[in-house]
């Protein structure tokens, strides 16, 4: 297993790209209507640009704790194609389910799927401590989510928060990973180990 010192250049080197899709929200953000138009790569890049430098680096941060608490363990490619999958389904929900939401852009939603998933998969193959993760992020989403019904908006400095895609992420991660489990249980597999880092 490598180390997390071992990931701190690709920590690096996400913070610095990320950092320069900022320049291109315009083009990269999500727009209801243009990718009803074609547009479609926007349902995935919506998730790396963000609205204000303070959004930016709320999400930054973020990423980072998040992957030194979970990431560390799992390779990059695995993680690039769960980050693919669950871009795809939080913007088509929004899209399909919020028909009023004429934009989004922003990387928590795609975090809190992330987190639920590899909360999960962490627990049943390596510490049972990761369970605490997946209560965690359903205990910020429900909290959210009552606060929305009560009237509350969750800001980012004179932002809206858009947390539905933060329960979105939640649900995608946590239906994901349990199907996931269901499937290697039927398979008859001892248990799915962690694909650690090299």
């Amino acid at each position: 297993m490598g180390s997390a010192m071992d990931k701190v250049p690709g920590a690096a080197a996400f913070v610095y790209c990320m950092w320069v899709l900022q320049g291109y929200s315009g083009l990269l953000e999500f727009d209801r209507q243009l990718v009803l138009s074609g547009e479609i790569w926007r349902i995935w890049t919506g998730h790396l640009v963000h609205t204000t430098s303070s959004h930016f680096a709320l999400n930054t941060v973020a990423a980072i704790i998040i992957y030194f608490t979970f990431f560390t363990r799992i390779k990059s490619g695995e993680l690039l194609l769960y980050g693919f999958v669950f871009s795809a389904l939080i913007s088509t929900t929004l899209l399909c389910i919020y028909p009023s939401l004429g934009w989004y852009n922003g990387l928590s939603g795609l975090l809190h799927a992330l987190a639920a998933y590899f909360s999960v998969r962490l627990a049943r193959d390596e510490n049972r401590v990761f369970w605490a993760g997946l209560v965690i992020v359903w205990m910020k989403v429900l909290i959210e989510a009552i606060r929305a019904h009560s009237g509350y908006e969750s800001l980012v400095g004179d932002m809206t928060v858009i947390t539905e895609a933060h329960l979105i992420g939640a649900f995608f991660g946590t239906v994901t990973a349990f199907i996931c489990m269901t499937h290697w249980r039927a398979k008859g597999k001892p248990g799915h180990r962690p694909i650690e880092a090299q």
